[in-house]
């Protein structure tokens, strides 16, 4: 065990660490060629003569094995032989091991130091190459298999001897223990090919990324994760907030985050002050203790905290109150990296903490007058239990918070000492608060604790230590971490940036990239989560990811992990395409499961745009059936879907009567954000070439100009997107459109006056033309912010309050960069063709709205953002916007052009076959002052259009920017602007049905409850009760027939009752009729869904009727005849 040992822990340093560590404190150094030279002189010495005496120990051990056949010789004196012979076998295999860690040490060390040289030249270059094929051959040859086959042979050959001598009875017992040596050695044999095989698979894949740096297609890794401030947004309240984040110490991605907690708040933990509001002219008072050190899994205060555990230090052990523990620190003696977190109180007493995915490393150190150390362990809320063994030094047991409140299973924990523990003390009746002390005397002042955590069971906890940290020191866990982060903030490398600039930019890439969460583990081999979707959270093979508000990351998040690491975005959405796979959708607002938060089914938006950029590895069919039930399918459980889809379908908006329970029902917000996964739909439906529903979600995606006033007066004139009752009348008159709330969620009209990214020359067309829809933009960038708290009531929401700060720190006015919904705003001045309108507000937001969150002496203050972050949407339209373009379009595989912030970025990716390329981006003259885009050059070639096509970047490119003082005429011309819906000048003009326009008639084989059938409510039906069943719309007199290109049926509430055959037929006269489309074998496959059914070419005629097959009992909710609409 202890060569098992040994060797794994040399890979796992070895081969995921810059070098290989002599011991926890010091860091071997690299070696050079000619010590490695040495260091092979040495191992052919040895191999020569380990051959020699294989040879001699072989030619004894045929001679010994004739002497038991013949029995020239007794038995007992034969295995005394074998037994000396096995001794020298022992210690050739424990020289083998020994000489191969050397080996492998000093590999490492060769190639640490090509990983820590940059360079340009050529012919550095083309030495370096030499090295790394070196380097491959002298892997290949130090640690060749050949010697330890030898050995296993031998092994054979005494094997084969004590089979001989098993014979006699008496030796039986002697025989057993040569046996059980032998195959302990052979255990070690077969240890040590492994362990090799999987260090020559490590080293080869770091030579390969060293090939490909000499290749120029992967980054020299730069020490990026030094400038990560957690601590940056935590300056945040309910009142008014800089980021409303905590400071996470995790892996990217990770199952867990560990955090201080310096408030008694299940959600709102971690403060730097009591109160936040500067309006109110008072920010509260400083929070200076420290109650806790917890694992939590909180995506949100909003959406709250759960399966958490605390744990602390604690001064008395009879004080446990989290408000009576709590230890004062001054914030000069904090660091708070993504890898790494270290505090001391002002008792002296230090707390560190180093992550892995599923558990961490934490290092308590006491102060030199404290001889023994106690730690506590307590929760939020909730119960649970914890067991102390004190025997082994360990600690284990479970928490339930947020297992019924968010669907969430259980937390089971389980933590090992590196101390022997002294005393311990259960209190409280939530069975988990309890003490373990621990002697701390001069001579060993520091008690280290290994913990792990798991979803699914204590057992799994441990095992998920094992996996993990096992024997691993701190340091070593800590510098893995900090590995990990330096893999993802190297995506993006820039140059020509002060310090400041760079925390802020890689403190933006840390938030961007910490959520989602992984809420899988490894059981055995086999990927399995505990379902925060399925009843009683089952266990389900394969993996998921958590902690997700759609609303806000479908804007900027998720197309920069497709841009920079597809593979892992496609890992991401197969997770929470699981998650519809368990519970019938795919979750609004993850938290970890169902949540009633926020608007729309933005996850339709994601999985377009991810397919669309080429994104494979996810179950894509599952994918697009949840994306279709969330945009066709009423769902009575208001956490789920879309709201108001029992009407909105119909309508082509979401009418006010559709009640939604908040201050702000946001039926303008749900409309439009609707049209937008629409176009989702479409897109996906096109490149699955399911044409009907290409063509029906196309149609419904410019639904948005069904919301668009262009008639009133007075407040409201100018064209705006407005609240529409069911009669078609606007809604909220009395309010201006400054006014907050209503139809419009955490904004106002404002917010929402540009909100059709998927058709800007559409919108355009509405305003009355692109120089229209500049004025438009124009006008938003200086109306001046609103007060009050609308239908928010008496009291202003936070948001509001930091509209108006954004207004004043960037003079944007109406742009509220606090919020999500006007993100892409600026980038609607691509539309309108007049890029240099949005270049003139980029910079300054990106200046003055972001800081590093550090005071003039670099000690963390807790500012960074003006609003909530968001899951990393705040911080990734920032990273993008750095980059000189953004996703404007999602659901469009292309990207608006901005303007870059640093002279030089660039931007490592992986392309859709996950081989590694680069984005150079050159802007030398970019400044405050030379913001304005010239021209660009992409490739060498000059672009004039103001949008960038994935395709022209996902497999690298050079992006040369000429920056000037003066907006320019580039990206004006009439075809520059990026790709719309709507071509030309028309107004987008959605397809209506017929029926409620009561032009026809309609009658049916049942005339009972006829009129249900286009009542626009999914909730009423028609039924016949027997066959054959039949639907006629008959055109009155005095009507003009209407084009029809697509009809719809929506089922009712009762599947048996679904009909499946069908023809559709056309008629001018109602004698002679025509088939315009037939369906055979049809389901449905969700209670109230709506499904389109295109024809061919459009059809127009007096009379339509539909004809059912089948004798036995239907129902439909709806049935719609789509057309043009006429014109007046």
């Amino acid at each position: 065990m202890a060569l098992k040992k040994t060797l794994l822990t040399g890979f796992l340093v070895c081969g995921m660490l810059a070098g290989c560590k002599g011991s926890e404190d010091k860091p071997a150094n690299a070696t050079s060629q000619g010590t490695f030279n040495d260091l092979n002189a040495r191992i052919d010495e040895i191999q020569k003569s380990n051959h020699s005496t294989l040879d001699a120990l072989n030619g004894q051990i045929a001679q010994l094995k004739q002497q038991l056949a013949e029995g020239t010789q007794t038995n007992q004196a034969s295995l005394n032989q074998l037994t000396v012979l096995i001794a020298e076998l022992e210690k050739r295999a424990d020289e083998k091991g020994k000489t191969d860690q050397e080996t492998i040490r000093q590999l490492t060390g060769r190639i640490a130091e090509l990983e820590g040289k940059s360079t340009t030249d050529q012919s550095t270059i083309e030495a370096q190459k030499k090295l790394l094929a070196q380097l491959r051959t002298d892997l290949d040859k130090a640690l060749d298999p050949t010697e330890i086959n030898a050995l296993k042979e031998t092994i054979g050959k005494i094997q084969a001897a004590l089979d001989t001598a098993k014979a006699d009875t008496t030796t039986a017992d002697a025989i057993k223990k040569l046996e059980d040596r032998i195959a302990e050695l052979q255990g070690k044999l077969d240890t040590l090919t492994t362990a090799n095989q999987t260090i020559i698979g490590a080293l080869n894949e770091r030579i390969a990324a060293l090939e490909d740096m000499v290749k120029g297609v992967a980054p020299i890794t730069q020490e990026l994760a030094q400038y990560v401030n957690t601590l940056r947004g935590a300056n945040s309240s309910g009142d008014f907030t800089r980021g409303n984040t905590f400071p996470a110490t995790a892996l990217p991605f990770g199952f867990n985050f560990w955090t201080p907690v310096n408030r008694d708040d299940n959600n709102w933990f971690y403060q730097f002050k009591s109160s936040t509001n500067p309006d109110a002219g008072n920010e509260g008072t400083v929070l200076d203790k420290i109650m806790a050190f917890a694992v939590v899994h909180m995506p949100s205060p909003w959406i709250g905290n759960r399966q958490s555990l605390q744990i602390m230090p604690i001064s008395d052990p009879s004080v446990t109150t989290k408000s009576g523990r709590a230890e004062k620190f001054q914030r000069k003696n904090e660091i708070a990296k993504a890898h790494y977190y270290s505090l001391t109180f002002d008792n002296g007493m230090q707390t560190e903490i180093a992550p892995t995915d599923h558990a961490a490393y934490f290092r308590f150190t006491a102060p030199a007058n404290k001889l023994s150390t106690t730690i506590l362990f307590d929760v939020f809320s909730g119960s649970g239990n914890l067991d102390i063994d004190q025997v082994n030094g360990t600690i284990s047991g479970y928490t339930d918070q947020g297992n019924s409140s968010h669907r969430a299973p259980n937390l089971y924990f389980y933590a090992k000492f590196g101390s022997k523990i002294t005393g311990s003390k259960k209190m409280g009746n939530n069975g988990v608060t309890s003490w373990v002390q621990f002697d701390t005397p001069d001579t060993g002042k520091v008690v280290g604790m290994k913990i792990a955590t798991s979803f699914i069971s204590v057992d799994q906890a441990k095992d998920n230590l094992n996996q993990e940290i096992a024997d691993k020191s701190f340091d070593e866990i800590k510098a893995l971490a900090e590995a990990a982060w330096n893999a993802k903030l190297n995506t993006v490398q820039v140059e020509g940036a002060t310090d400041d600039q760079k925390v802020t930019l890689y403190s933006n890439m840390y938030r961007s990239f910490l959520y989602p969460n992984s809420a899988w583990e490894n059981v055995k081999g086999t990927p399995t989560y505990a379902s925060p979707y399925a009843p009683g959270n089952l266990l389900k093979p394969g993996k998921i990811w958590v902690n997700n508000g759609f609303w806000d990351t479908y804007r900027t998040t998720w197309p920069l992990y497709t841009l920079l690491f597809p593979e892992q975005s496609g890992q991401m959405i197969d997770g929470f395409v699981n998650g519809y796979k368990d519970g019938g959708w795919v979750t609004r607002w993850s938290g970890p499961g169902y949540e009633d938060s926020m608007v729309a089914t933005s996850s339709d938006i994601i999985f377009a745009d991810a397919y669309l950029k080429g994104v494979r590895n996810f179950d894509v069919q599952a994918a697009y059936d949840s994306m279709v039930r969330n945009a066709s399918t009423f769902s009575s459980d208001s956490s789920k879907g879309r709201k108001g889809m029992e009407k909105s379908i119909f309508y082509g908006y979401t009418p006010t009567e559709v009640v939604i329970r908040d201050p702000a029902p946001g039926h303008v917000a749900w409309s439009l954000e609707g049209d937008l996964n629409d176009f989702g739909v479409s897109q996906l439906a096109e490149a699955l070439k399911k044409e009907d529903d290409r063509a029906y979600f196309s149609n419904r995606a410019i639904s948005y100009s069904n919301l668009f006033d262009s008639a009133s007066t007075d407040s409201w004139a100018g064209g705006w997107f407005r609240s529409k009752n069911s009669a078609g009348d606007w809604q909220n008159n009395s309010i201006k459109p400054d006014t907050w709330g209503y139809g419009y969620t955490e904004g106002d009209a404002w917010s929402y006056a540009f909100l059709t990214p998927q058709d800007g020359q559409g919108l355009a067309n509405l305003y009355g033309g692109r120089a229209q829809l500049k004025a438009k933009l124009d006008g938003f960038f200086s109306a001046k912010p609103s007060s009050g708290g609308g239908s928010y009531g008496w009291s202003e929401i936070h948001e509001i309050k930091e509209a108006r700060k954004v207004a004043e720190l960037a003079n944007v006015g109406q742009y509220q960069h606090s919020n999500q919904p006007v993100h892409h705003s600026i980038y609607m001045y691509n539309y309108a063709g007049a890029p240099a309108s949005g270049q003139k507000y980029l910079r300054d937001v990106m200046s003055k709205l972001y800081t590093s969150g550090l005071d003039n002496n670099g000690i963390p203050d807790g500012s960074g953002y003006i609003g909530d972050e968001d899951n990393g949407e705040q911080s990734a339209w920032y990273v993008f916007s750095a980059m000189g373009f953004y996703p404007v379009s999602m659901g469009r595989p292309e990207y608006a052009i901005g303007a870059p912030y640093f002279p030089k970025m660039t931007v490592w990716l992986k392309n859709a076959k996950n081989e590694s390329r680069k984005i150079t981006i050159n802007a030398p003259s970019v400044s405050d002052t030379n913001r304005y885009v010239q021209s660009v050059r992409l490739n060498a070639k000059d672009i004039t259009r103001s949008y960038l096509l994935h395709s022209e970047i996902a497999d690298g490119a050079t992006l040369d920017f000429i920056m000037g003082p003066n907006p320019s005429s580039w990206g004006t011309g009439e075809a520059d602007v990026p790709s719309s819906i709507t071509q030309g000048t028309a107004k987008p003009s959605p397809l209506q049905s017929v029926l409620p326009a009561k032009t026809y008639d309609v009658t049916a084989s049942t005339p009972d409850k006829a009129a249900n059938l286009f009542d626009r409510d999914s909730g009423t039906a028609w039924q016949s009760a027997s066959g054959p069943a039949w639907i006629e719309a008959s055109l009155q007199s005095d009507k003009k027939a209407s084009a029809v290109t697509l009809y719809t049926i929506t089922s009712s509430s009762d599947q048996a009752q679904d009909p499946a055959n069908w023809t559709l037929k056309g008629s001018s006269d109602g004698t002679t009729w025509v088939v315009l489309d037939e369906r055979k074998d049809q389901t449905f496959q969700w209670r109230r869904q709506t499904r389109p059914f295109a024809l061919k070419t459009s059809a127009t005629y007096a009379k339509y009727r539909l004809e059912f097959g089948g004798s036995g009992a239907l129902s439909l909710a709806e049935f719609e005849l789509l057309a043009e609409p006429q014109k007046p």
